[in-house]
């Protein structure tokens, strides 16, 4: 069908097969970054949202991903935020310690006395369900000037466009390029969050997720880690437990609670789906660490698992 992108019921086997057709079928490119294999208008779709970690023993980014979603709650594109979970972000284009193409901002800030673009979006489909309007937009034209630099660039995603059909809230993401090896996993986790909170927000149960891209590739200096992962077979599906508060509040506080700069604990003033979650923040999981102790703080026994998969 011309408009049926491949599904798959999680993460791990929708990694499994990027991977194995990159690798086994994708075109050599010379690029600015590295050379890489590509392959050229890639679509795959998630059918469950919430299945959105990997449990492999190669793909968990687990920390990673959580700590990237808070980094978009904080509506900032601080660096010194993101660089101890994620320390490529130093290498980002950044004017005054803050990274140009960080997407938070452009998601949750509100300028000019206007809504910011996620409250848009959930007006959108609160008015009028099966509206196309409900667009999210991450590039802009001015992001799209000549770079001289080598870790310059215009922010790889396009935008994410939500749809409500068959009483379900859809989400597909544009892309001009994904890193299908570092990108992938974290952009998936992300983007799908951000849907269950506008599914929340909405009162609609969350639909698809469908991520499409241009150029998704796989850098040579990934290929045999890629590999590592693809021999490990197929993973157990583990579907993260439902976001039941998304107030601006709380989603304040768990953006804080990843911040390494600030020492406070906003742990007891968040539900168990957000402790759970915050427990991943380097405040309660560093190099030091009780391991044993810390997974025994968890209340949901999936999130236990993830957590449990997530330790080297």
């Amino acid at each position: 069908m011309l408009n049926k992108p491949t599904e798959f019921i999680s993460l791990d086997d929708l990694l499994h097969a990027t991977y194995s057709d990159i690798l086994s079928k994708g075109v050599d490119i010379e690029g600015k970054r590295g050379n890489f294999k590509e392959l050229i208008n890639y679509s795959a779709t998630l059918n469950n949202p919430r299945v959105r970690t990997s449990m492999s023993l190669h793909r968990k980014l687990v920390q990673s991903k959580f700590a990237e979603f808070a980094w978009y709650l904080s509506k900032d594109g601080d660096r010194d935020y993101i660089e101890p979970y994620i320390s490529a972000y130093g290498h980002e284009e950044q004017e005054n310690n803050r990274i140009l193409g960080a997407y938070g901002s452009k998601i949750f800030n509100s300028e000019n006395g206007q809504k910011s673009q996620y409250e848009r979006v959930i007006e959108q489909i609160l008015n009028r369900k099966i509206t196309k309007h409900a667009y999210l937009c991450i590039s802009e034209k001015a992001d799209y000037k000549f770079r001289h630099k080598k870790h310059d660039s215009p922010p790889c995603t396009i935008g994410l466009h939500f749809y409500v059909r068959e009483s379900k809230l859809n989400l597909t993401c544009y892309m001009r390029s994904n890193d299908a090896f570092l990108g992938l996993p974290h952009d998936l986790f992300c983007f799908t969050m951000l849907q269950e909170l506008i599914s929340l927000r909405s009162n609609i149960p969350i639909g698809n997720y469908t991520h499409c891209s241009t150029s998704m590739h796989i850098y040579d200096k990934h290929y045999s880690s890629a590999d590592q992962y693809l021999s490990e077979g197929k993973q157990e599906p583990i579907e993260i437990p439902r976001i039941k508060e998304c107030s601006c509040e709380t989603l304040n506080l768990v953006s804080k609670e990843f911040d390494t700069k600030i020492s406070k604990s906003y742990m007891n003033h968040l539900d168990d789906y957000w402790k759970d979650y915050v427990l991943f923040s380097k405040s309660y999981l560093n190099e030091s660490s009780d391991f044993e102790s810390w997974l025994g703080k968890f209340s949901n026994a999936e999130m236990r698992k993830i957590a449990r998969n997530s330790i080297s």
